[in-house]
């Protein structure tokens, strides 16, 4: 029954994904044409018809999607989709020149949002991978136009490919089994309070019919039902209290529950219990835990009421119910949460790479960059102003989506991003370019997830983290305050690490250099107060500089 279950919620789950895939698909491969024009000009007449005729497939494909036989077939509609692009792109390939171009970063782009966005099972993913692989290598090794040999080129563009290959298959693997394990863990958990309940009510019915029905369910009701007097003393318990203690009602006359009460739980237990009835409330649904005497640990949820006699206390009712298999399906819900966000920023970190795999100098960029935007935004969330909006959300968020900021270089030629000397105002105009491509992309992604994600700071931080205060940054001018805070935290960070980080066209700047030329753009550059924090918190960045260059 699970299975069955679990296969038609991944089968809705995986038609639900591949609707946004098509839509994302369409929008965002006609937006690569920005690239032909300026990467490929000559060619960009015969890549505007491939895009356009993949743009075609796609929504010829997204109507079959929503007929019978793709929903029996969602993954065959979406192989064909998946194939359609990454042939376009491999004729484009095989157009530039074959294993000397870098338009074989879109086909690995298609791997990982293909294994990123759907949720495929591990052989799926395997599949995908490696029929992608086969469209690259096929045609570039058999039918591009001659070129002299370049095996380093050769060899890095097939390790990059099976690596994000093998990196996707792991990840649908990881994915299939967490999902299959929450449906599990969620059909349990049904279970488990849907048979609770039956029995409760079933149980009152037969108390509410006759005093031997209330001695039945007294005596075999699954919580623990028993009465304390006012020095703690059990007066009388049902069998199911003796047997989660391990002991019998008949061997324990003058049984103390305070015996049996977790050492670190007791003074919260007996302050709450005490402040509860002197202020006369009823005590309800109170956790805590008990350790029986074979040393095992409990986790109860107690319900209890004053007994009382002439305005006088004499004793108390617990009905105490073990909720130790409850916790245990709630840690492992947390686990596979935490396991999912792991997986969530490892992929995110994977995607941001692409460009740091293309220039080798920037070795460690991004990892730098997380940790140096997550101390200043601490930092500046001491600020008057910045404490209600600087929330700790924003922090983690600002954390993973500071390393997309320049994810937009995918899309610049390696002639202008690779260049090791200085770039002339043509290179430079193309250079800039890639804050409009890597914001969009991120947009586009961010529109089809709805509310504010982590993506809406990436996005943010994607256009605007080379705008400067004085309003003579790139791409839009803005000044001030019409700069988000997020770049404006990035776009310090960013020039911060450049300053310090040794290039193939300079040496690396000692701290107090870099601390020196930040401090003096303090109201040109940068925004005056996160210069202020900068200078604040200005060691732990040396700290994070030290440590990821050692």
């Amino acid at each position: 029954m699970d299975d069955i279950v679990f296969k038609k919620e991944l089968k809705n789950l995986f038609h639900h994904r591949l609707y946004l895939l098509f839509w994302l698909g369409f929008l965002l491969f006609p937006l690569f044409l920005f690239l032909d024009y300026y990467a490929v000009r000559s060619l960009f007449p015969q890549f505007l018809f491939y895009r356009m005729v993949c743009c075609a497939s796609m929504l010829v494909l997204l109507a079959i999607h929503f007929s019978g036989f793709g929903r029996q077939y969602p993954f065959v509609i979406a192989m064909a989709g998946y194939v359609s692009c990454g042939i376009a792109i491999s004729m484009m390939v095989v157009k530039m020149g074959g294993y000397n171009s870098f338009y074989y970063v879109g086909m690995i782009g298609l791997v990982v949002a293909f294994s990123s966005i759907l949720p495929l099972t591990f052989f799926q993913s395997l599949v995908a991978g490696v029929t992608m692989y086969l469209i690259y290598l096929v045609p570039v090794m058999f039918f591009a136009d001659p070129v002299p040999p370049n095996h380093v080129m050769f060899f890095s563009n097939n390790f990059f490919f099976l690596f994000f290959i093998l990196v996707c298959v792991v990840k649908s693997r990881e994915d299939h089994n967490a999902r299959r394990l929450g449906t599990q863990l969620r059909h349990n958990i049904d279970y488990y309070a849907t048979h609770l309940e039956n029995e409760v009510a079933k149980r009152a019915k037969r108390l509410e019919e006759s005093e031997l029905r209330y001695r039945e369910l007294y005596e075999n009701i699954m919580d623990s039902v028993l009465m304390v007097d006012d020095s703690g003393t059990v007066l009388i318990a049902n069998p199911n209290f003796y047997r989660m203690i391990g002991t019998t009602g008949s061997s324990n006359r003058s049984l103390l529950f305070a015996d049996y009460v977790h050492s670190e739980d007791f003074p919260d237990l007996n302050y709450f219990m005490i402040d509860g009835f002197a202020n006369n409330r009823d005590i309800k649904d109170y956790q805590f835990r008990l350790v029986n005497r074979e040393g095992e640990i409990i986790h109860v949820e107690c319900n209890a009421t004053v007994i009382s006699k002439k305005g006088k206390i004499i004793g108390f009712q617990l009905v105490l119910r073990d909720i130790t298999f409850r916790k245990e399906l709630e840690k492992d819900l947390l686990n596979t949460l935490s396991s999912l966000k792991r997986i969530r920023a490892a992929t995110i970190l994977g995607l941001a790479k692409l460009t740091e795999y293309r220039d080798h100098d920037t070795g460690g960029h991004l990892e730098r960059i997380q940790e140096y935007s997550r101390v200043l935004t601490s930092e500046l969330r001491q600020f008057p102003g910045f404490d209600t909006y600087i929330t700790d959300a924003y922090v983690d968020d600002i954390h993973l989506s500071s390393i997309l900021h320049d994810i937009g270089k995918v899309g610049i030629p390696d002639a202008v991003l690779l260049k090791p000397g200085k770039l002339t105002p043509k290179e430079f105009k193309v250079i800039q370019q890639h804050c409009n491509y890597g914001g969009d992309a991120l947009r586009a992604v961010d529109s089809k997830i709805g509310g504010q994600s982590f993506l809406t700071l990436g996005k943010e931080i994607a256009y605007c983290h080379h705008e400067k205060w004085s309003g003579k940054g790139y791409p839009k001018g803005l000044k001030g305050d019409e700069i988000p805070l997020s770049a404006r935290i990035v776009a310090l960070t960013d020039v911060y690490d450049a300053l310090t980080s040794k290039r193939v066209y300079k040496e690396a700047l000692s701290h107090e250099a870099a601390m020196d030329i930040i401090n003096n753009e303090r109201g040109g550059h940068f925004d005056p107060l996160i210069v202020d924090a900068f200078s604040a918190c200005s060691q732990d960045f040396d700290s994070i500089r030290m440590e990821f260059n050692a």
